[in-house]
């Protein structure tokens, strides 16, 4: 069974647009509830900044990009900040099953990668938001197409950080995949979008590329059958009672013809090998969104449009519902019923985030009964105006 995410797939401008025809509202109302939108809006932008500096200042000493040296003390308390902002944005681990089954299916690209996972020191996937999309693909070595659906990720985070130098120089093998100084040292964030549940682990810079069985059979079929055929045209003379001349004559070509085939049979391989990288490149450089301080941005951008919507849904429902007494299990249930009616998305609502956003404004009220109910609109942008006049008061 599926479990239903919290993440609202939906823009805030489409959420605002939606609630602003939902009911029949003069001009007068219309300006009110635009207001509202707009002073959640500051509010929620101003913590959020304040957040994004704390994460960009955390981060900085062990950005890859960074000029200075990188300096990995503060690493604990980063990745705890991050873990938080991606909680509060919806964002979800990738579990160890899901990594998993990419690992051992195929989707869009047909490959798989062996991901060397014990070269990286940390390594965390959040995900956000999963949906179909379709696909034309082709079946019965090539002459035949048909229509398939996918599972992707909207959109993932990764966040790696290598083993240091000292561990992959304790192996020959391990340095081989070094990556260099510049490349492993600090954290490294990655933003990509439209992610293949399956082809995952094409998302990874240490890989190492593993073709089907089919690819296989492809390369190693044309080996098989010049052996075979060298073998039928020149084993009855190397059987048989010619000279010693012509024997060592025969053995020479069939040497040379045999090393033909195993070259051609390399370079195929080669060239397999070559396409599936290009293809995992070339699918890659459209799916990426952020790198590093940038992926920070994102994060907190995304972060702080979930929390307006949740605000905003939430008092839309409670104050223009004039003939339903919500309480917080019906209002989850309305809201929920309502992006899927007008926006065919089905998400499991985070109401009492959302209630709890409202009370932290002085904007809810709950009764003995557990009824909600917020203040009057006109009331509740005297409240905000103050609230964000309060924000900085630097008198005495």
């Amino acid at each position: 069974m599926d479990i239903r995410q919290q993440y609202i797939p939906i823009s805030r401008s489409r959420i605002k647009k939606a609630l602003l025809t939902n009911w029949e509202l003069n001009n007068d109302e219309l300006t009110k509830l635009q207001n509202l939108a707009t002073m959640l809006e500051a509010i929620w932008h101003h913590d959020c900044h304040h957040a994004l500096e704390e994460l960009k200042s955390l981060y900085e000493d062990m950005d890859p990009d960074t000029e200075e040296q990188v300096d990995m003390s503060g690493r604990e308390r980063f990745l705890e900040v991050l873990e938080e902002s991606l909680k509060d944005g919806n964002w979800e681990d990738i579990s160890e099953k899901e990594i998993q089954e990419a690992l051992d299916g195929e989707d869009i690209l047909p490959i798989s990668l062996d991901v060397r996972f014990d070269e990286l020191n940390v390594m965390k996937l959040y995900k956000l938001g999963e949906k179909p999309i379709y696909d034309v693909q082709k079946t019965h070595f090539g002459f035949r197409t048909k229509d398939v659906e996918i599972d992707t990720f909207s959109q993932v985070i990764q966040v790696i950080e290598f083993q240091k130098r000292e561990w992959f120089e304790s192996d020959k093998k391990r340095m081989r995949h070094y990556p260099g100084d510049a490349d492993a040292n600090g954290i490294h964030l990655r933003l990509f979008r439209t992610v293949p549940k399956l082809d995952l682990e094409t998302i990874f810079p240490n890989t190492t590329p593993l073709m089907r069985n089919l690819d296989k059979i492809k390369i190693v079929a044309p080996l098989i059958g010049g052996i075979v055929g060298v073998a039928m045209k020149f084993g009855p003379i190397l059987v048989g009672k010619e000279q010693a001349g012509t024997g060592i004559a025969v053995l020479g070509g069939l040497l040379s013809a045999l090393g033909s085939y195993i070259l051609k049979t390399y370079l195929a391989y080669q060239k397999t090998r070559e396409k599936f990288q290009t293809q995992v490149s070339k699918d890659m450089y459209f799916k990426g969104q952020a790198n590093n301080s940038a992926v920070l941005n994102m994060i907190v951008d995304l972060g702080e449009e979930q929390e307006v919507k949740e605000a905003l849904l939430a008092y839309a429902f409670l104050y223009y519902e004039t003939d339903v007494q919500h309480n917080e299990e019906s209002l989850d249930q309305k809201i929920e019923e309502w992006l899927l009616e007008r926006f065919a998305v089905d998400i499991d609502f985070e109401v009492d985030d959302a209630l709890a956003k409202l009370e932290k404004m002085n904007l809810l009220s709950t009764d003995e009964d557990g009824i909600l109910s917020v203040v009057a609109i006109e009331d509740a942008l005297k409240i905000l105006d103050e609230y964000w006049d309060d924000i900085y008061d630097f008198e005495d």
